[in-house]
């Protein structure tokens, strides 16, 4: 396989912390694409043994009305199940389904190229005080919402103030407990005043990575709407796009571009008219060889994440498909999410770290690797982090003689060794032998498939099991005097890598003994259930990792958001209690990114977080996202990397602005 081309943001980080590398007005998304290739593809799945696939046909409309080559079709997997609902902090609002990438608003966005955040509704980054307790935020003079009102100061304080004012709103504690006052002080300034020094504003308020909860709100309509039950049908925007219409039944949403386009965010930032008339997000089929055959047949131009077998089908039958890597293994492993098995630690006894390294060391995870994408990706098994390019060379690598040594003991003496390091070798072995083109240089072994795993060792997960007070009676497992039965859930026909490991985890705790069940939840009932703590184990990925201050990274574990079950707070919903944690995190949010405490605080809390196992990671985010550049070119590729390939993060409309017609 060829290296690793290690253009986007999280590679771009090694060498410089985020806040000192935000000094100028960015261009977001918008540094230009590559040139395309003779078939007018951009990098990926062509070779001489492709079928070309039908090519487009002039004239042809699609079922909405508009040109086809003048639409953009994105899949999304499921149905929405609250279609007309607009409003992203109103309960169950599908905000990946279009809203966040194309119409909302965001203080700052991240040029995904350069791992750099720059300003979008803000004009600037805010100028602060000495201790970082006051903060002045300038915001651009020259956006307007889509029906013809300004976006001003005053929108920005609002948005701030009526999140503090409404505890029915999740992430009100942590807005309570932040600030003391936000205030429009003039209509292109906002003063914000917190607590105590909090010199991550921007970072914390504006886009990280997938997008942000914060999205400025148009004061004139929802001041006198209630915005926990205001659906916002009718949304004016302040994005390049607008909601055209959508389908009753959920199935679809259609996006137009603006007339007045150049007011939007995207036409202040870039000053470049999109190329895209319409973008039409769509559920496309509920069945996978629909999904194959509506790309196959360009009927669908992005699609969420396949599979790697599915990868090959669709790749081989139409030239103009595409994805990251233009040959094995197609899919870039750099997503900062990583999937992998998380805990309801208010349950017990999930909540006991005995127990979870018990879950550990029970999974042969060379089993789970090949069951997940056939060994496809790179081990990611942290707590919290995940195992991107750029974390294996500021956090894994340093600390490798410690992971080599990280042991419990039981209480007859006995040590149970932790470690494993020679996954990467192993998968090599194993995919040479299918014929895969896997390198032998251990380096690029490492950057493939990362440093290692936890030890597969079922004798030292039973005596695990037996400290977190579990029995083994007549070879059934008891606890607290009744048979132990481990509940496991994932997210419906989505999010296939999270899904699989949870398969997997299923077929390997039947296999070491337990009594599981296994289900799978709608996108509504799952995060529903995940906010107020209504599960067991879960495929779900409370995990990132983007520079070497992770401050922002995980502030919401701190023990103070927590919150009872049932209840929806700020905090991470795993509800993961750790003091030692809690407080290094506090220290860190007071430091400025550059100061040389904050990543030896960051290096401890990640000792600490390791020891206790919070979440078990499987692989960091391993995506195979197809295009299809029958109707559109220039999508971002490793041989094209002005952007990454993340349409469902709010970027995505830096994404939309460098595509152009086909050839």
């Amino acid at each position: 396989m060829k290296k690793r081309i290690l253009a986007l943001l999280l590679a771009a980080m090694m060498a410089v912390t985020f806040i000192a590398a935000c000094t100028q007005d960015g261009g977001g998304g918008s540094t230009g694409g590559g040139s395309t290739d003779a078939g007018g593809s951009t990098g990926g799945g062509t070779t001489d043994t492709t079928t070309t696939g039908p090519g487009p046909v002039e004239g042809e409309m699609t079922a909405v009305g508009t040109l086809r080559s003048e639409t953009l079709i994105v899949e999304f997997h499921m149905p929405i199940d609250t279609p007309g609902q607009f409003n992203t902090f109103m309960i169950g609002t599908s905000a990946g389904s279009g809203l966040h990438q194309l119409v909302s608003a965001h203080l700052y966005e991240i040029d995904t190229a350069n791992g750099r955040q720059f300003p979008e509704v803000a004009a600037d980054f805010p100028t602060q005080n000495a201790d970082f307790t006051e903060h002045i935020m300038p915001i651009r003079d020259g956006i307007y919402w889509s029906d013809g009102v300004q976006l001003t100061a005053h929108d920005v304080a609002y948005t701030f103030n009526i999140i503090m004012d409404t505890p029915e709103l999740g992430d009100n504690p942590f807005y309570v407990s932040t600030f003391k006052s936000v205030e429009a002080i003039s209509d292109f300034e906002v003063k914000f005043v917190t607590h105590e020094s909090f010199p991550r504003l921007a970072t914390r308020f504006g886009v990280f990575l997938w997008g942000r909860e914060m999205r400025i709100l148009p004061k004139h309509i929802f001041e006198n709407e209630d915005i926990t039950s205001f659906t916002f049908t009718d949304l004016v925007s302040a994005g390049p796009y607008n909601v055209h219409s959508f389908d009753p039944m959920g199935t679809w949403i259609l996006f137009e571009l603006r007339e007045d386009w150049e007011r939007s965010t995207l036409g202040q930032v870039t000053g470049k008219k999109p190329q895209v008339p319409y973008v039409w997000f769509k559920n496309v089929s509920n069945d996978e060889m629909g999904r194959q055959m509506a790309i196959i047949n360009n009927e669908v131009d992005l699609m969420m994440e396949v599979t790697p077998e599915q990868m090959d089908i669709i790749s081989a039958q139409n030239a103009k498909i595409g994805a990251w890597y233009e040959d094995f293994p197609f899919a870039t492993s750099d997503d900062p999410c990583s999937k992998g098995i998380a805990f309801q630690h208010a349950k017990e006894p999930y909540g006991n770290k005995y127990f979870r390294w018990g879950v550990a060391l029970a999974l042969n995870f060379d089993e789970v690797s090949l069951s997940i994408f056939d060994g496809i990706g790179r081990a990611s098994p942290w707590p919290i982090l995940t195992g991107t390019s750029a974390m294996q060379e500021m956090y894994v690598k340093p600390i490798l003689p410690w992971l080599e040594n990280l042991k419990i003991t039981t209480p007859d003496g006995t040590d149970i060794y932790l470690w494993d390091g020679d996954y990467a070798n192993r998968m090599g072995d194993i995919l040479r032998a299918e014929g895969k083109p896997i390198t032998t240089n251990q380096d690029e072994l490492y950057d493939m498939f990362g440093y290692g795993w936890w030890a597969y060792d079922p004798d030292g997960a039973t005596e695990l099991f037996k400290m977190a007070g579990l029995e083994l009676v007549d070879g059934n497992w008891f606890f607290d005097g009744e048979p132990f039965v481990i509940n496991l859930t994932y997210l419906a026909d989505t999010e296939l890598q999270a899904g699989r490991g949870v398969t997997a985890t299923y077929d390997q705790l039947i296999k070491f003994g337990f009594n599981c069940t296994i289900a799978s939840e709608s996108g509504t009932a799952f995060w529903e259930n995940n906010t107020l703590g209504d599960w067991e184990m879960a495929g779900y990925w409370p995990t990132m990792f983007v520079t070497r201050d992770i401050a922002n990274d995980i502030l919401g574990w701190r023990d103070d958001l927590i919150v009872p079950l049932g209840e929806r707070g700020s905090g991470q919903p795993t509800r993961w209690r750790n003091a030692e944690s809690s407080e290094l995190i506090r220290e860190m949010s007071r430091l400025t990114p550059n100061d040389p405490r904050n990543f030896e605080a960051a290096q401890e809390w990640f000792k600490i977080a390791i020891e206790d196992l919070p979440f078990i990671g499987f692989h960091s985010g391993v995506k195979f996202v197809p295009y299809n550049a029958t109707y559109f070119e220039n999508y971002p590729t490793a041989a094209n990397p002005y952007n990454g390939p993340w349409w469902w993060w709010s970027c995505f409309k830096y994404i939309v602005g460098e595509l152009q017609p086909a050839s």
